[in-house]
């Protein structure tokens, strides 16, 4: 045998050596799985048997599982330490300057007060205005139109009516009011005492001059015990006199004179 052949048998020797310690290391891991219990069986018959049919149960132990071979541990050397660095000394800090006191502040002057301006003298109050006379209503006597004078009524808003008239103008309305009633007045049938009775009577007339309320008698005069039982009449025929005239032909543009008027009926100066 010469070189070549022996050592080609060499290596043909230790590679068959290095795979069986490879197989061996591999079934030396692989642990036994354990047997699975075989199936029971089960027979159909009349009368069950006492005894089980169960397999019996081997006492002897298990074989312990081998493990592998495990080489010693190499132990690695520990690490050298690292070296600290030393830390570089602090410098120092500078001194922060000395803060200047700060300056006291001046004390606030007071404020001088405004002289008081001189106080002028007082000034005259002006005198008031006399105030304006209103204007007096006309007066008319009472044998006017023979015994019909015809008045302004006391009711509201009379002294701005009456202010608006001038007498002269009064007194012609007055007498045209009075043309009016007289033909429609009657002295009716009594005793001579009758005649000293005197009847005031209220119309109030609307803008076409009818009557807007009825006549209503406001007082007597000349009234005595003896012909106390006569007013009642004589009253009447007065109211009845003005009802019987309506309607009035009067001026519309002086109504705010005559919408409100007052008449004295005299007995003894209607003849």
């Amino acid at each position: 045998m010469d070189r070549a052949e022996g050592a080609g048998l060499g290596l043909s020797i230790a590679g068959h050596v290095a795979l069986l310690a490879i197989l061996s290391l591999n079934l030396m891991s692989v642990r036994e799985l354990p047997k699975l219990s075989e199936p029971m069986d089960v027979m159909l018959v009349d009368k069950a048997g006492l005894t089980s049919a169960a397999p019996e149960v081997s006492k002897e132990p298990p074989q312990a599982a081998q493990a592998p071979e495990v080489g010693p541990t190499t132990e690695e050397p520990p690490p050298e330490p690292t070296p600290t660095p030393t830390p570089a000394p602090a410098k120092p800090q500078p001194t922060p300057p000395t803060p200047k006191p700060a300056p006291t502040p001046k004390p606030a002057e007071k404020p001088v007060p405004p002289k008081p301006a001189p106080t002028k003298a007082a000034e005259k109050p002006t005198p008031p205005a006399p105030a304006k006379p209103k204007p007096k209503a006309t007066s008319l006597g009472t044998d006017f139109l023979k015994g019909i004078p015809v008045e302004k009524s006391a009711g509201k808003a009379a002294a701005p009516r009456a202010a608006a008239i001038s007498p002269i103008a009064m007194n012609g309305l007055v007498a045209l009011i009075a043309s009016q009633v007289k033909p429609c007045y009657t002295i009716p049938a009594g005793g001579t005492d009758t005649t000293s009775i005197i009847s005031r009577i209220r119309l109030r007339l609307k803008p076409d001059g009818s009557i807007a309320i009825a006549p209503e008698v406001i007082g007597n005069l000349g009234v005595s015990p003896a012909n106390q039982p006569y007013v009642r009449q004589m009253n009447e025929a007065a109211t009845r006199a003005l009802q019987r005239c309506a309607p009035y032909k009067l001026p519309a543009d002086l109504y705010e004179a005559w919408q409100d008027l007052i008449f004295t009926f005299r007995p003894t100066q209607m003849s």
